[in-house]
């Protein structure tokens, strides 16, 4: 979690080698706090041995995939929101670390 002055900003969760989530304040974007979380979680899923960090994201989703691409990520793989069942499109993302 990041925090700016005691307020919570940002968070970012992993496990294993997929960042399940990251999330920013509004009030916080474009500030860095997200990179640093990023920062972390990949220096985390390295530190653990993973060669790759991946994460999904929507196709609608331009800002997010933006930002990822920026660090380093590509599209490994598309394919139905099954999980949801939102009719939307899901990226899965990959990142080699190291």
């Amino acid at each position: 979690m990041a925090e700016r002055a005691g307020d919570p900003v940002g968070f970012v969760d992993w496990d294993g080698d997929f960042v399940n989530a990251l999330h920013v304040r509004a009030a916080a974007a474009r500030t860095g706090v997200g990179r640093l979380l990023m920062d972390k979680a990949e220096a985390d899923i390295a530190a653990a041995g993973f060669g790759a960090a991946r994460l999904e994201t929507d196709t609608f989703n331009t800002g997010a995939r933006a930002f990822y691409a920026a660090r380093g990520y590509v599209e490994a793989d598309r394919y139905p929101d099954t999980e949801w069942n939102s009719g939307l499109t899901t990226i899965l993302l990959m990142k080699p670390l190291g």
